[in-house]
């Protein structure tokens, strides 16, 4: 078979149909996020490299643009464009939105708690049967002054109602939207729903852009096979997308390495390196039985011996949070919980992530200040 055939077959094999090479999700032996499946990208990894984006995999059919049923291509909202010029001055911190809830005070409540940052990424977690679509939370955690990026995922959707949210979420001025395929239900505690994958990360990163919005995309470097995930980045970028946030991945060296090679790719997107903030022995359990996900030892070490309660975490995440931003290419810090299960609300891990983010700013303030008085 040519490349294309070969490369078309593994699309064919792949439970989540990625056109775009393999997903997050591939442990460190091939296999699949699937139980039970081999990553059929995985096998023959040189053959990635064949990949290419292409507009025409966004294309609306000429039947859509005849009855103005496609999606509009609209200029740069200014919440995008505010958002960008953040991004190009660095310091960049955003968290995720740890509550997993449907009472809409306590998500105004976190919104008001992290308005501080730089923003909130409202994602959608895997395995919930009641949970707010993006834009129902960027609602909410606009209400409360925080800047948003909504999380959209291509797992429940197909392209109609993925562009749909898209415009919705221009509309309502969202800054900007973090593009992820998601985690096929397999793998999930909701096994039993039925998987759409019509698009992928990189497809609906382009429509994104169509749609005005400032684009994330998400990156697992640890993931297989290592050596192309800066090139698959790469290709996010030439889609559209203008920002990378790295999964949980490993220590300092780790990421230093994968950015040294982003950068030498034809599209060296800015990246966000993700902190664990963990709140107890617990939560460190948890969040490392997710698919892909990588732990710094170090911030591991400080929250299973954990004796004060999360300070001891908020203070291991702070400092590994200070070394990643002397990292070339990394222009902040992307900063994830998960709540533990004592903490009914999860506003308890809200305010661990508002404390890391507020340590992470006062020691860039007290640096900054000591380098000013040394060029005097």
């Amino acid at each position: 078979m040519t490349s294309l055939q070969l490369l078309r077959d593994a699309t064919r094999r792949c439970p989540k149909r990625m056109v775009y090479g393999p997903c997050g999700g591939v442990s460190g032996d091939g296999g699949c996020e699937v139980p039970g499946f081999r990553c059929s990208f995985a096998e023959n990894p040189a053959l990635l490299r064949e990949l290419e984006f292409s507009a025409a995999d966004v294309q609306a059919p000429e039947s859509a643009r005849e009855s103005s049923d496609a999606l509009a291509t609209s200029p740069r909202r200014a919440a995008a464009a505010a958002l960008g010029d953040l991004i190009g001055a660095g310091g960049v911190i955003t968290a995720d939105l740890p509550v997993r809830t449907t009472d809409p005070a306590v998500i105004v409540e976190a919104g008001a708690r992290l308005r501080e940052l730089t923003a909130v990424i409202a994602g959608e977690p895997p395995g919930l049967r009641e949970a707010f679509s993006p834009t129902h939370k960027a609602l909410l955690l606009a209400e409360a002054g925080a800047r948003v990026i909504a999380g959209v995922t291509c797992r429940d959707r197909n392209r109609v109602a993925i562009e749909g949210e898209l415009a919705a979420l221009a509309d309502l001025g969202v800054s900007g939207i973090l593009a992820v395929t998601g985690d096929h239900p397999a793998s999930t505690a909701l096994p039993d729903a039925h998987p759409v994958f019509d698009l992928d990360s990189t497809r609906v990163a382009a429509l994104a852009r169509r749609a005005g919005l400032f684009v994330a995309v998400a990156e697992q470097p640890a993931a297989p096979p290592i050596a192309y995930r800066p090139t698959r980045l790469a290709l996010k970028a030439r889609a559209g997308a203008e920002l990378g946030i790295l999964n949980l991945c490993g220590d300092i060296e780790d990421i230093a390495r994968f950015t040294a090679a982003l950068a030498t790719t034809s599209a060296p997107v800015p990246v966000l390196v993700s902190i664990p903030v963990l709140t107890s022995p617990s939560a460190a359990r948890r969040l490392a039985s997710l698919p892909g996900v990588s732990l710094p030892p170090g911030i591991v070490a400080a929250a299973m011996g954990a004796g004060d309660g999360p300070d001891a975490g908020v203070r291991a995440a702070a400092d590994w949070g200070r070394r990643a931003l002397a990292i070339p290419g990394v222009v902040g810090v992307h900063l994830s919980a998960v709540v533990d299960e004592a903490d009914a609300s999860g506003l308890a891990a809200v305010d661990a992530l508002a404390a890391t983010a507020a340590s992470i700013r006062e020691h860039r303030h007290a640096d900054a200040a000591v380098t000013a008085t040394e060029v005097c």
